[in-house]
């Protein structure tokens, strides 16, 4: 395991792992640039850096603690038939039975789901669900999503079904990808890299900024104070014991364009 974690292939070491009956891997802090392929695996986790296949866990100035990522999806399957979906839930037909969908887009497992509206300026409305699917995932966030821009129909620029057709829908997973030990704020700059966005927990209601409203802040501690700002808390929650301050990651699974792409 020590020499797939010194090499650059993520799918050997994942392997050394598993044969060592180990699920995490744990390494001392040195926050730098991360995102070079060729830098041993190691170095890229000690900087923080995101690994195909890995996702973090705890970051703490200690050290960083790594897990194995199990999420499965076919990529196939989901990118033909979440989008598409999503877009008919959007435009007003009921939510497709589960039983409809492919095996495989029902298989047990906890993921978080967004759904995005996009135009060419970027997202315009999205929603996210926790499911215990992709399938249900996707009709939950769709579902969020419509009554949303029908609860602000006069400021998103008239009814969505006049607007649909000139938006592409995205579904795409959330990731946790850490969190942040209350001793770790300092790195929070460091630790925040340029795919990620910025997330808190609190209860059992969580809010997040994606990684591209994350990147248009000065630093990720900035958007951790609009985060706290927007939605009503003061702009030092850093050190509050009610929330979990964690980083966030996105990962597209699935477009379906509208009128002005190649839908």
């Amino acid at each position: 395991m020590a020499e797939a974690a010194q090499g650059t292939d993520p799918d050997l070491l994942r392997d050394a792992m598993r044969a060592a009956g180990l699920r995490g891997l744990w390494v001392a802090a040195s926050p730098g640039p991360s995102a070079d392929p060729e830098r041993a695996l190691q170095e890229r986790f000690s900087a923080g850096g995101i690994v195909r296949g890995f996702r973090g866990e705890a970051l703490t100035v200690e050290g960083l603690l790594y897990l194995i990522d199990e999420t499965e999806w076919p990529v196939a399957l989901t990118d033909q038939v979440l989008a598409r979906v999503a877009r008919g839930i959007l435009e007003g037909a009921e939510p497709p039975p589960l039983d409809a969908f492919p095996p495989e887009l029902t298989e047990q497992q906890a993921v978080e789901v967004i759904v995005l509206l996009v135009g060419g300026r970027g997202p315009r409305l999205w929603r996210s669900a926790r499911s215990p699917s992709l399938a249900d995932g996707v009709i939950t966030a769709a579902v969020a999503a419509r009554k949303r821009w029908e609860e602000r129909t006069e400021t998103m620029g008239g009814p969505l079904g006049e607007r649909l057709d000139q938006l592409d829908v995205h579904v795409a997973l959330l990731f946790d990808d850490g969190t942040f030990d209350r001793g770790t704020v300092s790195l929070i700059d460091a630790l925040v890299k340029p795919r990620h966005g910025v997330a808190y927990e609190q209860t059992t209601r969580w809010r997040y900024l994606l990684p591209k409203a994350t990147q248009n802040a000065e630093t990720p501690s900035d958007a951790y104070r609009r985060l706290f700002r927007d939605n009503g808390l003061p702009e030092d929650s850093f050190e509050r014991r009610d929330l979990r301050l964690y980083r966030m990651r996105m990962q597209t699974v699935s477009v379906d364009q509208g009128s002005t792409g190649s839908r």
